[in-house]
């Protein structure tokens, strides 16, 4: 839900309403599994509004199915098939076999919850042979499971039996499927991991070899040449070292004296002001947690200090923090409160 919100907002800037009817939309499907139904509702409604208003092949069509998903979930059965209703023509239109499939079988649950027994089974084997068009294994498997649930409600036991042991015997030849491919992938990895290996072997004996030959031919000749390079160049180096490891610690002195002096200039500035008006966060758009964080680090608490104050972890904390940098564009806590402050 958070990615898909950062994602909303970027199409939001971008202008891109198709981006945005697929946010709404999977934002509303979302709802529908937490059982947030209002929710649910109000994305679903804002994506299928784009739609309507920017027609997209079988866009609106599918906002429908999820409506329907939406009222079979509350127990509305009766409205669940209106919306699935109103979706086939369009998905015959578009040829969108997988919707339209999904949108028959899920019109047969809808018919046994309603006692319709004959309507059911119609859809149901209506949905069960467009699903094997396009081999879709999740609503052939969900045609048979539904299949079951008919003749089990309308008391055909035999029928039933023979129904499970499709379900049954369709399920193991999906795993069989993804065992397969799973062992396959397993076994080519496994050859070419050692296929790698050895070249990187052959590799390291050449370069070993290589490496020996050369050192062999110069040793005589440069070991003197080289001793005294090295002496004069270790002693530069320690020289240098030194002087430069001073420079870094006066530096550092000083970037720490004058941040630890800022810090207290702005403290002291925003304890006068207590906390952060909405009027000066406005613009930059950070979210309530986020102003939480800014206000305590303008107060000199550290990271750890916020994370006991808030009741969560020291990488919550580092995220918000380096959140706020983004939205402020600025690199340290200083700049940070420096731009709310103007």
């Amino acid at each position: 839900m958070y990615y898909l919100r950062k994602g909303i907002s970027i199409e939001k800037i971008r202008k891109n309403l198709k981006g945005q009817e697929y946010g709404f939309a999977n934002l509303g499907e979302i709802f529908i599994e937490k059982q947030v139904y209002d929710s649910a509702y109000f994305y679903i409604n804002k994506a299928l509004d784009i739609a309507i208003k920017h027609p997209r092949k079988e866009g609106v069509a599918i906002k429908y199915t999820l409506f329907g998903k939406l009222y079979q979930k509350q127990g509305d059965f009766k409205k669940s098939n209106q919306y699935f209703l109103k979706s086939i023509p369009q998905l015959q239109k578009f040829k969108n076999t997988r919707y339209l499939s999904k949108s028959y079988i899920n019109i047969g649950i809808n018919k046994l919850s309603l006692k319709q027994f004959k309507e059911a089974k119609i859809y149901i084997n209506q949905g069960l042979e467009t699903a094997k068009q396009i081999n879709s294994k999740e609503n052939i498997l969900l045609g048979y499971e539904t299949l079951t649930n008919y003749y089990s409600k309308t008391n055909q036991f035999k029928e039933a039996l023979y129904a499970q042991n499709l379900v049954l015997a369709f399920r193991d030849s999906i795993l069989n499927e993804a065992s397969h491919k799973s062992f396959i992938s397993t076994e080519i990895g496994y050859e070419s991991s050692k296929k790698d290996l050895k070249i990187q072997s052959l590799a390291k004996e050449k370069k070993k070899s290589d490496e020996q030959a050369n050192s062999n031919f110069w040793l005589f000749i440069s070991s003197v040449i080289i001793g005294v390079l090295a002496v004069i160049l270790l002693l530069v180096f320690m020289f240098l070292l030194k002087r430069n490891n001073n420079l870094e610690l006066d530096k550092k002195n000083t970037e720490l004296q004058n941040y630890l002096l800022q810090i207290k200039k702005l403290k002291v500035s925003h304890q006068k002001n207590d906390s952060f008006s909405n009027k000066e966060l406005k613009e930059f758009q950070l979210s309530k947690r986020e102003v939480e964080v800014l206000e305590l680090i303008s107060k000199g608490y550290s990271n750890a200090q916020i994370a006991e104050k808030m009741f969560v972890s020291n990488n919550t904390i580092k995220t918000h923090i380096s959140h706020i940098y983004s939205k402020l564009d600025v690199k340290n806590r200083v700049q940070a409160i420096q731009k709310i402050s103007q």
